[in-house]
């Protein structure tokens, strides 16, 4: 019998790209108010300088934040700020960023999904994200919510969805992953042992790993009905 279903946060429940982008561009027009070439060297150099900025400190990959601040503070110094100064806006920047990040943008039928399913099963989120869930319409429906940044690693790392399963006293055959990702969600989600439903939206391919797969979140409800079912007969 299944007891405990984590969700994937951006693009499964809200969207995530659009909002990241519209929250970047703001950061960007703030830091241009004291730094007028910044926007600019954002532009051309912000790729390059977070390929490096990763390769010379990888233990770093798995906070965006840190990354972010490290990337926006290099480019600063590469506009003239010394690094004191650049470090300081660099932080205040960072704020101005999550700001504008945890202005979410539900997707269609999350809140009612959610509502439904919590009325039989604990609730989890596992994500890679800096978006966080306490300062969404979501906050209430979570028994537990992992981020990347808190575990000092990311998903594909079981570890994300292990530490769950521990929390909750819940075996993986009793546990469902809902996500979009057929890596960083449906293939580690699988080999953890849990069951999967892969929230298809086009963005990436069909996953193998997938036991069912919605194109529509409201779709969830009955794929975890049947999932639920399934595993019953199974352990009986």
């Amino acid at each position: 019998m299944i007891r405990l279903i984590t969700f994937d946060l951006d693009e499964t429940l809200w969207g995530g790209t659009e909002v990241v982008l519209r929250a970047e561009a703001e950061m960007v027009k703030w830091v241009s108010q004291n730094v007028p070439t910044f926007p600019e060297q954002y532009r051309t150099r912000a790729a390059d300088v977070r390929a490096a900025t990763l390769a010379k400190r990888p233990r770093i990959h798995y906070d965006f934040n840190k990354v972010r601040v490290a990337v926006v503070e290099e480019i600063l110094q590469g506009c003239g700020l010394q690094p004191e100064e650049a470090c300081e806006i660099a932080s205040a920047a960072l704020c101005i960023f999550h700001g504008f990040r945890n202005e979410l943008q539900l997707h269609h039928d999350a809140v009612a999904l959610l509502s439904e399913l919590r009325e039989n099963y604990l609730l989890a989120s596992i994500s890679n994200g800096t978006s966080e869930v306490h300062r969404s319409p979501l906050k209430d429906y979570f028994e537990l919510s992992v981020y990347a940044r808190n575990m000092g690693t990311r998903k594909p790392d079981p570890a994300m969805f292990e530490v769950v399963l521990s929390h909750t006293k819940t075996l993986p055959q009793q546990a469902i992953h809902v996500g979009d990702h057929p890596i960083e969600d449906l293939e580690v989600a699988k080999r953890v042992g849990m069951y999967t439903i892969q929230y298809f939206t086009g963005r990436y391919a069909h996953s193998p790993h997938a036991d069912k797969v919605v194109e529509r979140l409201a779709g969830v409800a009955l794929a975890v009905q049947a999932i639920d079912e399934s595993a019953a007969k199974n352990q009986s």
